[in-house]
């Protein structure tokens, strides 16, 4: 049997696919957001569309400051005027934040740099053009404003509707089908006997993926039986399909026959990665549409981690994103331990001087260490440990 590839050899091979994008659709802007773009949005005039003044204050002419800073002020002119106005030479006019500057005065001084006198008199010289926001200075028209694929927060909203758009094409978010397994399963208000748990994962994952822009439109939980099995993987009104354990080399593992028998490619079968070794990345369907069934492993810490190490990049691609995860740098507050032949992927904790630490656990079934984590940490793989102050890569939460 070959080895297993690392994370990033694996990370490429289960976005290499060309997973079919979920469908485009207008939104009104009220409800756009969170959606991602499905079209650029571009500047349909020059921003801002005139010179205005950044500050209330005098307009002026600069070189007239050059023989005196105290000049007579012959006026008002305020944010929305459309009044053609007239600055005789030698002197200023007042004018507001936001209002536009005429064209033959060049320099904007604030108030708190005058007087406020009658003549003013002028405190500071400031350089020329100051205070002014010059006409296309932030965008010209045309100029691309949001690429396709942004997702859509408070400011890309404030740009479209700068912009004049009262709706956007969007994507439309992807329809997720969760299915849980194990004859050790029982739903969660129920009262476990002492060899069952309650069905954490599902609620756990459904969160997550919800998290991730998705809309879990089914979820259910299946014994490990091969014909259930497969009557539940078979959701052809579904972007993705997630299953929760059932992968590993057990008799009793019933996911991975059926899945077998309906994946059209199998980019992704194990990770040399702890926890979640025996993730699977499948896909179904041709070139028109191919789906991406993504099995995570059973034991809770592994299927939180690779929901959000091979869920997370490719719900982003059905979305018309880039597969990048929002990955940053961050600093070791202790000593984190290595494991000598797969890469380790663990819950970490944020403190309040800003470092990581790893609490302790108990194994990938010890959900409890993960309480109050901000992310996952990303350890490669070796025999000596990593030392406080290391700079570590770590992965927020969605």
């Amino acid at each position: 049997m070959p080895p297993l590839p690392d994370y990033p050899e694996a990370l490429e091979a289960a976005t290499a696919p060309a997973w079919n994008r979920t469908p485009v659709f207008e939104v009104d802007l009220p409800d756009a957001h969170d959606h991602v773009l499905a079209e650029p949005l571009v500047a349909d005039r020059d921003l801002p569309p005139f010179n205005r003044s950044a500050m209330d204050g005098y307009a002026i002419r600069h070189k007239d400051l050059a023989s005196d800073t105290t000049v007579p002020c012959t006026g008002f002119i305020a944010a929305g005027s459309t009044e053609a106005t007239s600055t005789p030479e030698g002197s200023c006019i007042r004018i507001a934040t936001g209002a536009p500057v005429p064209a033959d005065l060049d320099t904007v001084i604030p108030h708190e740099l005058s007087d406020r006198g009658s003549p003013v008199t002028f405190t500071t010289v400031v350089e020329q053009g100051n205070a002014i926001h010059r006409r296309g200075s932030d965008a010209e028209a045309g100029d691309v404003l949001c690429a396709a694929g942004t997702k859509l927060r408070s400011v890309e909203l404030g740009l479209a509707a700068m912009t004049g758009r009262a709706s956007l094409r969007v994507h439309q978010p992807a329809r997720i089908a969760i299915v849980s397994s194990g004859d050790e399963i029982v739903p969660v208000e129920s009262k476990p006997e002492d060899h069952q748990v309650r069905n954490s994962n599902l609620t756990m994952i459904r969160d997550l993926v919800q998290r991730m822009g998705g809309v879990v439109v089914s979820e259910c939980w299946v014994p490990d039986e091969p014909e259930q099995t497969m009557a539940a993987i078979t959701n052809d009104d579904v972007d993705m399909i997630i299953t929760i354990g059932g992968i590993s080399a057990g008799e009793r593992d019933a996911f991975r026959d059926p899945i077998e028998s309906i994946a059209t490619i199998s980019p992704v079968r194990g990770v040399a990665m702890q926890p979640g070794r025996p993730v699977w990345v499948t896909g179904t369907g041709d070139q028109n549409r191919l789906r991406p069934i993504i099995s995570l492993p059973g034991n809770p810490v592994s299927a939180l981690s690779t929901c959000c190490l091979f869920v997370w990049p490719i719900m982003r691609m059905l979305h018309g994103m880039s597969a990048q995860l929002p990955w940053t740098i961050g600093r070791l507050g202790s000593e984190a331990q290595r494991n000598p032949i797969r890469r380790r992927f663990r819950p970490a904790c944020l403190d309040s001087d800003g470092t990581l630490h790893i609490p302790r656990w108990q194994g990938s079934g010890d959900l409890v260490h993960a309480a109050r984590s901000a992310g996952l940490m990303d350890i490669d793989s070796g025999t000596e440990p990593v030392s406080g102050g290391t700079p570590v890569r770590w992965l927020p939460w969605p």
